[in-house]
């Protein structure tokens, strides 16, 4: 795939933000309040580095642009900064390989976090966190509890996180698994189980399209657990470049409290997820 880099800079590809939109959202903030060395001087620019195939996260718009909530999100951490930056589009399974050769500083694209990585790589703060919703159809859409959900057959993904929290969190539901989220969905549309508790993008999505048809809504709150459900997407940086990781953390603190994370993220999906 050939290299697509595209500039961003204070004066170009800027957006005015507003936190009206996300408080009116309900969004809740997701950086951890101050942990970690604080930021010394900022970095002269970052070079970033995502892929192009994972949207509403990483992907390239009509025209040819590389954009998603995850780009967005490194454009603003730079515009934060006051500092240029480069957003690059590799292939993901070479997003480490261009990290640890110095051909980028820093990976947008959500990389998991685990004891293998950080061999190689540090992670900011977390900016973005996926919650877990219950789905019911019209007009049946009374608060999903223990309770009410009783006897109740509660389509999950066979083998998910999700199977297992109703299971640890709703013993006297009925689960009903699926092999995926489009035959979880189907289901639901068609009566055949009373609930789906699943990943909030994908149901919003849903949600949002023509296959849904009105048919159903969330119900109920977010569940975020991080046990189940992750502590959510970060950036990453080079183990031992505590440096920028300090400067991307103290951005991504800002962005969270005035509301601007908040907005990108309503700006990607189709609903609050929250």
């Amino acid at each position: 795939m050939p290299l697509a880099v595209f500039l961003c800079t204070l004066g170009l590809g800027m957006w005015s933000v507003s936190g009206a939109y996300a408080a009116e959202a309900d969004y809740p903030q997701i950086v951890p309040l101050g942990t970690g060395p604080a930021a010394g001087s900022n970095p002269p620019s970052i070079r970033f580095v995502t892929s192009d195939d994972f949207p509403p996260f990483n992907f390239v718009d009509g025209s040819g642009l590389i954009t998603g909530f995850n780009v967005e999100v490194a454009r603003a951490i730079c515009t934060r900064l006051a500092i240029p930056c480069t957003v690059q589009v590799r292939p993901f399974p070479l997003l480490l390989e261009t990290v640890r050769e110095n051909k980028a500083d820093a990976i947008a694209a959500g990389v998991a976090d685990t004891p293998a990585l950080r061999l190689h790589l540090a992670y900011s703060v977390p900016y973005f966190r996926e919650p877990a919703r219950f789905v019911r159809r019209w007009p049946a859409l009374v608060d999903p509890s223990p309770r009410t959900l009783s006897d109740k057959s509660v389509g999950v993904v066979a083998g998910s996180r999700y199977a297992d929290f109703i299971r640890d969190f709703f013993p006297a539901a009925k689960p009903h698994t699926a092999n995926g989220e489009a035959e979880l969905f189907s289901l639901l549309k068609e009566g055949e189980v009373d609930a789906v508790f699943t990943g909030a993008v994908g149901a919003s999505f849903w949600l949002a399209g023509p296959a849904a048809h009105g048919c159903c809504a969330f119900s109920g709150g977010a569940y975020t657990e991080p046990a189940y459900f992750g502590d959510g997407m970060k950036i990453a940086v080079a183990v031992d470049n505590t440096a920028l990781k300090a400067s991307i953390d103290g951005a991504l603190r800002t962005l969270d409290a005035d509301g601007t994370l908040a907005d990108l993220a309503l700006r990607f999906f189709p609903e609050s997820l929250y």
